[in-house]
């Protein structure tokens, strides 16, 4: 910006000639001036290749977010809940996604990514959890259940919650990223006031535990296992268990990184040519 005591052509003027735009202002002491700035002729976003491939990482990424953000709002120990949990799922999921998408651009990939402007979160073998508390032994996780292996000596509930080593606080939960439903998850607490010598059957296994979240799982014994299964996932999807206990009223939480079941759609070299390239004026739809 230029400033002068005397105007263009020996006056004051305003207006606009050519890309400079002339004024009329003050200097400290009040003094008229003439005030010039210049324009940029063009504004405009060069949205290069290394551009769109950054966009479609952080875009896979807070699609991840907005599927999981019930669950890592508060998953990670020593981080704040809500929005400082977010940010470390953003921050280790961002690197994580890079990284394989530069190491797999075709296929082997263990993150699936958005194509431009794509919404749902894809696939992907996602940090979802980071802390001090330790899985049971005897529970597994795969992709349709939740299991907890007793044997026939420990087929009791002192068995059971020997077996959990969980506090009355203690809780499991199962989560999914599926290919045909998207984000599912349950949670199960076991909460029964029954003699540590019962024996657990099938007729009162599923009166052990209280279940919640966005769907329902069946609760079954299968010889001297515990079953929490689920129907109608699918072959595509990222799974895992995720516990949580109370230590000194703080809650903590397992390490967990989502297994990856079948294939993630979308590879860079599948999606990255969905995203714009090339110079976009900012009048014409183009972004700052």
């Amino acid at each position: 910006m230029a400033k002068s005591k005397n105007g263009g052509t020996r006056s004051f003027i305003k207006g606009r000639i050519g890309s400079d735009v002339y004024s009329v202002g003050k200097d400290g002491k009040g003094s008229r001036q003439q005030v010039v700035r210049s324009l940029a002729e063009q504004v405009s976003n060069p949205r290069t290749e290394s551009q769109m491939f950054g966009r479609m990482i952080m875009s896979s990424t807070m699609q991840a977010v907005s599927g999981l953000a019930m669950i890592i709002d508060h998953s990670f120990d020593n981080v704040p809940s809500g929005q400082p949990s977010i940010s470390e799922f953003i921050r280790k999921n961002y690197a994580a996604i890079k990284a394989d998408a530069t190491a797999h651009p075709a296929n082997g990939n263990k993150f699936g990514l958005v194509k431009y402007q794509e919404k749902g979160a894809k696939l992907g073998e996602y940090i979802v959890a980071a802390g001090s508390a330790i899985v049971p032994a005897a529970v597994v996780a795969s992709g349709t259940s939740l299991k907890i292996a007793l044997t026939e000596n420990t087929l009791t509930v002192g068995g059971l919650k020997a077996a959990l080593g969980l506090s009355a606080d203690g809780y499991l939960t199962w989560v999914t990223v599926d290919s045909s439903l998207g984000v599912q998850f349950f949670r199960v607490k076991l909460t029964t006031s029954l003699a540590d010598a019962t024996a657990i059957t099938a007729e009162n296994v599923a009166s052990l535990f209280t279940l919640e979240g966005s769907i329902a799982p069946t609760v079954s014994l299968s010889g001297n296992n515990i079953m929490f299964s689920v129907a109608g996932t699918g072959l595509n999807q990222a799974y895992g268990c995720i516990v949580s206990e109370k230590v000194d009223s703080r809650w903590i939480h397992n390490n967990c990184t989502l297994t990856l079941l079948g294939e993630a759609d979308f590879t860079a070299d599948a999606a990255l040519p969905t995203y714009p390239t090339g110079a976009a004026q900012f009048l014409n739809g183009g972004d700052l």
